[in-house]
């Protein structure tokens, strides 16, 4: 039975979600259901904005193809070159063949056949890709098998904390399961999205923007910005 205090967490991030998802009514969503062009992008996008992971994107896509075929067959400089304005170009590309040639030998070239099993499991078996983290893993969950997991990133690490949601020292799995816990499952890749979208437009890692903030009456941080002026 849960208390008092958890319905109350529940309602407040409720409320900052709807709170976001009035501010940003035009925002970017996943359109890719291809789970290993899922896996790809999102190593591609790692410290990028999305402008420069749609060019490198394209170009890996018109100049090689984005399949394991075809990427575990292709140069790794190839690879590189197509993803240089994503940045990172050559560790993001190294871990990109890497990841082609184990899906091509160990999964005959289909992810399929991993998130199809249930969410632990399949988790598992994402995370044994090489240089493949917990946020990655999820991303592909979330998004190309719509599974019921809420993948964290830097943004959504950092909201949590300044909201004050989780503790300072919060891991992934704590801030994870925060998250999924306070939302419905149907609601989890939009608040997804939302909260990197406002950590990138406002709620920044060096001079967020407070006054813009459309969620700071929730915001410990701001509390404490406000109460030491």
């Amino acid at each position: 039975m849960k208390s008092a205090q958890v319905y109350g967490l529940m309602e407040h991030l409720r409320n900052i979600i709807d709170r976001l998802e009035n501010a940003y009514p035009e925002r970017w969503e996943w359109k890719e259901r291809d789970p290993f062009k899922i896996l790809i992008v999102t190593i591609i996008s790692q410290r990028t904005n999305w402008k420069n992971v749609d060019a490198a994107v394209q170009r890996l896509e018109s100049e090689v193809g984005i399949s394991p075929e075809t990427l575990a067959s292709t140069d790794v400089g190839k690879i590189a070159e197509c993803i240089r304005v994503a940045g990172l170009y050559n560790e993001k590309s190294e871990k990109i063949k890497k990841i082609a040639q184990v899906v091509l030998e160990e999964y005959g070239g289909d992810l399929s056949k991993i998130i199809s099993m249930p969410l632990d499991e399949a988790r598992r078996e994402l995370l044994k890709l090489p240089g493949i983290g917990p946020k990655t893993a999820d991303v592909v969950l979330l998004f190309g098998a719509r599974k019921p997991v809420f993948p964290v990133d830097t943004h959504i690490t950092r909201i949590s904390k300044r909201l004050g949601i989780v503790r300072e020292n919060a891991d992934y799995e704590e801030i994870r399961r925060v998250w999924e816990d306070a939302l419905p499952p149907e609601k989890y890749a939009i608040a997804h999205i939302l909260l990197i979208i406002h950590g990138r437009r406002v709620c920044k890692s060096q001079k967020p923007n407070c006054q813009e903030c459309v969620i700071k009456e929730y915001c410990e941080y701001y509390k404490r910005k406000e109460g030491s002026r």
